[in-house]
């Protein structure tokens, strides 16, 4: 028995500082690029397939809530972020990068107060099981397009908060 913990704490050990390499550089360029190429694939007008969460939100039930005014606003600060132009001046870098900080998290403070909502709906039995999860599923993707559109802003201004 003490061979097997010793050899797994000596596997944990081995794997930890495998994985702790100070040569990123290139890997945070791509995943920089990456996340820029995502959120601007999302936002392109000529673009003639449905999202995911349109997707989510047609196949849910007909008497499910309508995220399109969400969805739009996520759209537009995903194109405010893309339009957004860095400043040599690091005092209006700040304030535009938080200019639309602010934005993103109105919507996502909004998203949260929705899920809530729905959670205490469910809960009261308000609305089924099936309906409250797909709600939160719709929500779920409608954050994580929120939080692509975050990490590009982030990248964009070198600005990690």
């Amino acid at each position: 028995m003490k061979k097997i913990l010793v050899v797994l704490l000596s596997l944990t050990l081995i794997f930890t500082f495998t994985g702790c390499t100070s040569s990123n550089n290139e890997a945070a360029e791509d995943i920089e690029i990456k996340t820029q190429e995502v959120v601007t694939s999302n936002t392109d007008d000529n673009d003639d397939n449905i999202s995911n969460t349109e997707n989510a939100v047609e196949n849910a039930n007909e008497k499910d809530y309508d995220f399109s005014s969400y969805e739009n606003d996520i759209r537009n600060i995903t194109k405010n972020v893309n339009n957004a132009k860095t400043s040599t001046n690091a005092s209006e870098n700040h304030e535009q990068f938080y200019a639309l900080k602010k934005q993103v998290d109105a919507v996502d403070d909004e998203l949260d107060k929705l899920d809530d909502e729905f959670e205490y709906a469910y809960q009261m039995k308000e609305i089924s099981f099936e309906i409250y999860k797909a709600r939160e599923r719709a929500i779920e993707q409608l954050e994580d397009e929120l939080e692509l559109a975050e990490e590009a802003l982030e990248n964009k201004y070198g600005i990690d908060d």
